[in-house]
């Protein structure tokens, strides 16, 4: 009876060396070697910005916003071959009355708000007490287009305080159409 005691004891050790072998063996095979994860290290977002330059066929996106009426005029051209290799810091020299929106290697948005309302427009305004017909310039100012015989003083209340504000159109028709019901 001693010896299947002994016996009993003898395989349960023997178990127990096997089980910590296979643990030991299992920790040093699979914990002990590098991670197979990525590290990732904290890098300088700027400096990593500036690595990026531009390539052929990438596109420049002009965004100009106009305060006078609200409208954000977009202007899309080609990249051309002056700008390529170009870094963002290149760029927003080149581009100084522009600030960069976006900054990848195929494609720029620059972006910046002017007065005034964009290039074209025609605002029918008071000019010496008579109602006139100016152009904008896209950069603030306009141009005299055409002086009417209409005075502002002659004009019933909603319609003079509609030519005190401005009436701002995209369109020259549209513009001689306002200034046709003014005159009736």
């Amino acid at each position: 009876m001693k010896f299947r005691g002994k016996r009993a004891i003898s395989i349960i050790l023997i178990f127990i060396v096997i089980i910590f072998l296979a643990g030991y063996i299992y920790y040093i095979k699979f914990y002990s070697r590098p991670s197979k994860i990525p590290q990732y290290t904290k890098t300088n977002v700027n400096s990593a910005m500036t690595r990026e330059t531009i390539v052929p066929d990438g596109k420049l996106l002009f965004e100009t916003l106009y305060k006078g009426n609200g409208d954000l005029i977009r202007e899309e051209q080609k990249i051309s071959a002056s700008l390529y290799g170009k870094s963002k810091e290149d760029i927003a020299k080149i581009y100084s009355d522009w600030s960069i929106k976006k900054f990848s290697n195929d494609m720029i948005v620059l972006y910046k708000e002017e007065n005034g309302f964009p290039p074209g427009y025609y605002i029918i305004s008071s000019s010496d007490g008579y109602v006139s017909l100016f152009k904008s310039d896209g950069n603030g100012g306009s141009s005299l287009v055409e002086k009417t015989d209409i005075l502002v003083n002659n004009l019933n209340p909603n319609d003079k305080e509609r030519i005190l504000n401005n009436i701002v159109v995209k369109d020259i028709d549209e513009a001689y159409s306002i200034l046709a019901n003014l005159s009736s």
